[in-house]
């Protein structure tokens, strides 16, 4: 999607967006980033806060001319323990510089204070030039007052990972301005990434003073799952002006399609379940989506669903304990039976590694079961026996929801 981001040591997802300046050769560059306070290292203080700082640098360049510069320290202060651990996109830092048009590089670095960790990235951007019937790029927000000319500052929240989430959002909030504009309509139109056409409207944009402004709120439940394309242009004319945006399951939910989520929810809700939500047309799913999760939840007063979140962090281990196997790990037998039943009270490992038709024991207590895996081949390809395979199964669909 033609962002910034990085993961470990210190994750962050950033975008660079563009508005028009006092003149057509000065671009304001604005640049969103996001970061989680798990990211961050904490310091309890005496009143029972919790304190981090971090730095954040960023670098416009020309060649080895360097066009702005900034440099902010920011202060993060919370007032519970478990605020310090939330991994959802609970930061977001902005800065808006000024360039002239034309290709440049830009260098962010983030450093935490607490660890001194850090990450250093580095892109390669084309500042647009804004003149007389130009169109900004749509652009997702949090929130905006909008201008009444160049001369003054925006004044917006840039989303910066341009996400929504499938079934709790309703739209995404888009931000248009166009400069010196004749008022003739313009179309937005958002694509999938075949290409097609899941929405379009035509657009009036009001003026204000030398500019004008818009705030389009577009509808969740024409979109669907994943990446789309948001794309402005004069009516009857090809595309001046597109950015992305990403429609996902929430931050605990990394899923990219909707036919993804399904087949990874086969060991959490029910056949009949599923295929309601197979079955639905696109419009419907959003809705069918926020019931399946208004139903499956043992807990709605609370603002999670702990039982999805659980089972998908098991499902993200089960991938990483047991991808030496010759299926993805959470659909290995190890894996599918740690993906519903979670870690074994006690593992009775074999004597000798690499034998042929060596077991492995793991024992639930509170189910009084032992489950046996072995391996015919001696190579770690781990099945469970059909005994244990039966009992396995019977216990999966007792907890389907």
């Amino acid at each position: 999607m033609g962002m910034l981001a990085s993961g470990l040591p210190l994750p962050f997802v950033g975008r660079v967006a563009f508005l028009a300046g006092t003149a057509p050769d000065s671009t304001h560059v604005i640049v969103a980033l996001s970061m989680s306070n798990s990211a961050l290292s904490f310091t309890r203080e005496a009143d029972d806060r919790f304190r981090a700082n971090y730095t954040v640098a960023i670098t416009l360049t020309r060649g080895t001319e360097t066009i702005a510069r900034s440099q902010a320290r920011e202060e993060v202060i919370v007032s519970a323990f478990r605020e310090t651990t939330r991994s959802d996109e609970t930061l977001i830092f902005q800065e808006i510089l000024d360039a002239p048009p034309g290709d440049h590089d830009i260098t962010v670095v983030i450093r935490d204070e607490g660890s001194q960790r850090s990450v250093q990235q580095q892109s390669s951007i084309r500042v647009p030039r804004f003149e007389r019937g130009s169109v900004s790029v749509p652009l997702p927000i949090v929130e905006v007052y909008p201008r009444a000319s160049r001369d003054s500052l925006p004044s917006l929240i840039v989303n910066p990972r341009a996400t929504v989430v499938f079934g709790r959002d309703t739209i995404i909030p888009v931000y248009i301005e166009q400069y010196d504009s004749s008022g003739a309509p313009l179309r937005l139109d958002v694509r999938n990434e075949t290409g097609r056409v899941l929405w379009s409207d035509t657009l009036t944009i009001p003026r204000r003073g030398d500019i004008s402004t818009r705030v389009v709120a577009v509808p969740l439940s024409r979109i669907g799952i994943g990446v789309a394309e948001l794309s402005v242009a004069p009516e009857g004319q090809q595309a001046i002006a597109t950015s992305g945006v990403f429609v996902g399951f929430g931050e605990d939910l990394p899923v990219a399609t909707f036919e993804n989520m399904l087949r990874y929810l086969r060991y959490f809700a029910t056949p009949v379940r599923l295929e309601r939500m197979r079955n639905a047309a696109e419009e419907q799913r959003p809705a069918e989506w926020a019931a399946f999760v208004r139903e499956t939840d043992a807990q709605p007063e609370t603002p999670e669903h702990e039982d999805l979140r659980a089972y998908f962090g098991r499902l993200v281990r089960a991938n990483t304990r047991f991808r030496d196997e010759s299926s993805l790990g959470w659909q290995s037998d190890r894996g599918r039976v740690y993906l519903v039943l979670g870690e074994p009270d006690q593992i009775i490992e074999p004597r000798e590694n690499f034998e042929r038709n060596r077991q492995q024991v793991w024992e639930y207590r509170a189910l009084n079961a032992q489950l046996v895996f072995y391996d015919q081949s001696g190579t770690g390809r781990w099945r469970l026996t059909p005994n244990s395979n039966v009992r396995f199964e019977t216990e999966a669909r007792r907890r389907l929801k």
